[in-house]
């Protein structure tokens, strides 16, 4: 019970955290990269394909609110490989306005290779393509920030290692690169004359450089109740500054987007006997970025997930 204790005391703080800048661009919530739970039931073994829902709750710069679902399908073509896929929507709102959108698919494969001992190695790439483009206006018609979007507008390639020791200690690696940008952003905080507008950096025709994710988790395995627990530390690397034209047309270079940000979470997962899950992330920040122009500034964010296994 005192993992427990200790887990409800860490989720408690980080629900309550004051930091910004949960700075993801999707890689860290893909595959065995999000959390990679082995199951070795004799269910699991004949159930290879399953469907996953899920819903967050964030809150963002300026106290703006953001809620994203997603649609994710998963199968394992044998016990090496597996593909998923992924649909995202953000509804969001603030004092400038309220969008809802479509965000971004994902496709990514898993490849499991054959080693001796109790470890497990996992190697994920995959691609992101965006649906939107990071234009949405609000009801006045005037154009909105990065955080009120959903998605960057970047057609990125993902690439990742996923190392565990022991069904216990959990290593990542991954790299996040924008491709393609096709981003449409037309955002200048002086079109509002709130003065809170200017928290939000000008980000018109924004492109954004690549990340980079390190990250060490430990499982804490609770077999009486089925349930899991991961505490986890993750560090995620913005390459370089971004950029914006401005009203000439210039590139702009926005000082102090490049940077680590330093993230803490929480997943907890529920395993049934039917194969089905049900998991619950918490996580925030400890080390942010000066600038976090591309919208994924968050204070706390609270995610809950269901998976049917067929």
């Amino acid at each position: 019970m005192k993992y427990v204790y200790v887990c409800l005391l860490a989720l408690t703080i980080s629900l309550n955290g004051l930091a910004q800048g949960c700075s993801d661009a999707g890689f860290c919530s893909l595959g065995s990269l999000k959390n990679h739970l082995e199951d070795d039931s004799l269910t699991a073994k004949v159930k290879r394909q399953s469907i996953a829902l899920g819903v967050n709750y964030g809150l963002g710069e300026q106290k703006t609110s953001t809620v994203n679902a997603y649609a994710e399908y998963q199968v394992k073509f044998n016990n090496r490989l597996g593909f998923q896929s992924k649909i995202t929507g953000t509804y969001a709102t603030g004092f400038l306005g309220s969008t809802f959108n479509i965000g971004d698919v994902y496709a990514t494969l898993n490849y499991a290779p054959k080693i001796s001992g109790p470890n497990n190695l996992n190697f994920v790439g995959g691609i992101k393509v965006p649906v939107t483009y990071g234009n949405a206006k609000n009801s006045d018609g005037k154009p909105l920030p990065l955080d009120y979007q959903a998605s960057i507008g970047t057609y990125d390639a993902i690439g990742g290692i996923n190392y565990i020791v022991n069904r216990k200690w959990e290593f990542d690696a991954a790299l996040q690169v924008p491709v393609i940008q096709v981003n449409k952003s037309t955002w200048f905080p002086d079109e509002y004359t709130d003065s809170r507008a200017l928290e939000f950096p000008p980000t018109n025709n924004f492109r954004r450089k690549s990340d980079v994710l390190g990250r060490v988790g430990y499982y804490i395995y609770l077999p009486k109740s089925s349930i899991t627990l991961k505490p986890s530390l993750s560090g995620i690397y913005h390459v370089g500054n971004d950029t914006f034209e401005n009203r000439f047309g210039q590139k702009t270079f926005i000082d102090g987007s490049r940077g680590l940000t330093l993230n803490g979470s929480i997943v907890a997962t529920k395993q049934f006997k039917n194969g089905n899950r049900f998991e619950v992330v918490a996580g925030t920040p400890f080390i942010v970025r000066k600038e976090r122009p591309d919208g994924l500034t968050r204070s706390a964010v609270v995610n809950f997930q269901y998976t049917i296994a067929f």
